[in-house]
C-alpha cells in the first residue's frame, strides 16, 4: 500500500482546535472598547507547553505528554477576579487520562506547598467528586493569612477521549459544582472534533 493510501484509509485524528470552539471564545476575540478594557481583559494562548491551569506544584511548563493542540483563554477584570476556559487535546484517550491521573497525584504531593514570592500565605489544596465525560474531579485552593482566607480557587478537570478540558475561577466559595455545566458542555461539544472521541 501506498504512504497516500494508508492515509486516506487512516482515521482523522485533530491536529488544531478550530477557531472560536472554546466556550469562553467568541467574548475573548471581541474588540472592546477602550474604556470595557480597563474593566476586563483576555489572554488566549494556543502553547502546547502552557502548564495546565489546576497546577498544584506550580509547574512553569507542561509536565504531560501526548499533547497535540491546546488552547487557554484567561479572563480578569477589575474587581479583581480572574477566570479561565483550557482544551488541550493529546494523541491518545490513554495519555489524556495519564494527564489526569497526574494531575490528581499532584494535589496530595503539593497539597500544601507555598509560594516562595509569598512566605506569609499558607496554600491548601483539595479534590472533590464531579461527573463531566468520561471522568472528572473538582479541585482547587485557598490560601490563608494570619489565620483567615484570602483567596478561594475553584476549578473542574475532565476528560473525554484524547481531550482535557479546564474551567477555573476564583470568585465565591470552593463550589466546582458550579463549572460542571461547563465542563459537560465542553465533553460533548469536543466529540465533534475528528478522533477526538
Amino acid at each position: 500500500m501506498t504512504l497516500s493510501l494508508l492515509l486516506a484509509l487512516s482515521p482523522a485524528t485533530v491536529t488544531e482546535i478550530p477557531k472560536n470552539f472554546l466556550l469562553t471564545e467568541r467574548d475573548a476575540r471581541r474588540v472592546q472598547d477602550p474604556h470595557e478594557a480597563d474593566e476586563q481583559g483576555y489572554e488566549i494562548s494556543d502553547k502546547l507547553t502552557k502548564p495546565l491551569e489546576l497546577n498544584p506544584c506550580r509547574h512553569r511548563h507542561a509536565v504531560d505528554r501526548g499533547r497535540v493542540a491546546a488552547r487557554t483563554i484567561t479572563h480578569w477584570t477589575s474587581g479583581p477576579s480572574s477566570s479561565s476556559e483550557q482544551l488541550v487535546i493529546y494523541n491518545s484517550p490513554r495519555s489524556a487520562h495519564s494527564a489526569l491521573t497526574r494531575l490528581r497525584a499532584e494535589v496530595k504531593r503539593c497539597a500544601r506547598k507555598g509560594d516562595p514570592s509569598a512566605p506569609q500565605l499558607k496554600i491548601q489544596w483539595r479534590t472533590s467528586k464531579a461527573k463531566a465525560g468520561d471522568e472528572a474531579m473538582g479541585m482547587g485552593y485557598q490560601t490563608w493569612q494570619d489565620g483567615s482566607v484570602n483567596v478561594t480557587m475553584t476549578g473542574i478537570a475532565a476528560r473525554r477521549g484524547r481531550a482535557l478540558m479546564i474551567y477555573t475561577t476564583d470568585e465565591g466559595i470552593y463550589d466546582p459544582g458550579r463549572l460542571t455545566k461547563n465542563a459537560r458542555k465542553m465533553a460533548a461539544k469536543v466529540c465533534k472534533l475528528p478522533g477526538v472521541c
